[in-house]
């Protein structure tokens, strides 16, 4: 992402440890390259947060609609997407946007 920050979720401390002990093992070395993800639950809302919202987007898509409550929405800065806000999508779909980001930031 450029810089150091500061991931407090349980789903980010289990990515790291499962990397960490495969390289303890010695056999093959493996990068941490995750993207930021957190997920919550507010209510009847599931909430899942890919990427970096700590930067301010200069534009957002939605597909879906917050009425609804169940939409997808890309943050920009600039061309460049930063981040993915998830409400009421499956787990591919989360996948899916994990898969975009990574391959929009380089990594």
């Amino acid at each position: 992402m450029g810089g150091v920050r500061r991931q407090t979720h349980w789903e980010n401390a289990r990515a790291q440890g499962l990397i960490a002990g495969a390289n303890m093992t010695g056999k093959k070395r493996i990068r941490y390259e995750q993207i930021p993800y957190l997920w919550t639950e507010m209510f009847d809302l599931r909430m899942d947060f890919v990427c970096d919202f700590s930067v301010l987007p200069t534009r957002l898509d939605l597909q879906g609609a917050y009425a609804k409550k169940k939409f997808i929405a890309r943050y920009y800065q600039g061309d460049k997407l930063r981040a993915i806000l998830l409400c009421q999508q499956s787990e591919r779909e989360v996948d899916a946007a994990k898969t975009q980001l990574r391959h929009a930031l380089g990594k």
